[in-house]
């Protein structure tokens, strides 16, 4: 391999005559590693198991299955109820004689299972707890009163919010630590 000594101005040292190519320089190296190791960091984060996403997932499910009732309540002139306990959940309608009657049919609003290790944990509106004979009343006639749905597991809390307005919303309720005192 033959080499030879550069005097051109602008440059200087070796080059090799038969590749006509110089190397890369330590800067451009260093700003690919930091490039591959931001997206390696990415790509990580979404790997990483959340222990807290079927409380996410339910939480966010009720809330949507919720609003949609308080939807149909208003659409269709006849009020819907919710209630749950346990793993468990349903809507209710009247019937001609008045009785809360569970929906059963293939509507949205058919009885659900609460994914495994997340339970309904305490219901209150305006902030008063219900009983468990009790229902959140989804009125087809006048404005929704204020509720809160809290969803529990071992990983967390969540809590289901419905707004006067008929706007319901989910929260993710903040992670104490283990070794925190309040």
């Amino acid at each position: 391999m033959e080499t030879g000594r550069v005097n051109s101005p602008g440059q200087s040292g070796f080059y090799c005559r038969f590749c006509g190519q110089r190397g890369f320089t330590l800067i451009e190296l260093l700003v690919v590693m930091v490039v591959m190791g931001v997206a390696l960091g990415l790509v990580m984060v979404q790997l990483m198991p959340d222990n807290r996403a079927p409380l996410r997932e339910e939480a966010a499910r009720l809330a949507l299955l919720l609003e949609n009732a308080g939807l149909e309540a208003r659409a269709s002139g006849r009020s819907l109820a919710w209630s749950g306990s346990g793993n468990k959940y349903m809507f209710l309608n009247k019937n001609a004689y008045g009785d809360w009657i569970r929906i059963d049919d293939d509507s949205p609003f058919r009885p659900r299972l609460l994914s495994e290790g997340v339970g309904v944990g305490e219901v209150s509106v305006e902030e008063q707890l219900l009983k468990p004979d009790e229902y959140v009343l989804l009125s087809a006639h006048s404005f929704a009163l204020p509720f809160r749905i809290r969803l529990s597991s071992v990983n967390g809390s969540a809590s289901v919010t419905g707004k006067s307005t008929g706007d319901v919303v989910f929260s993710l309720d903040e992670v104490q630590s283990a070794n925190f005192a309040p």
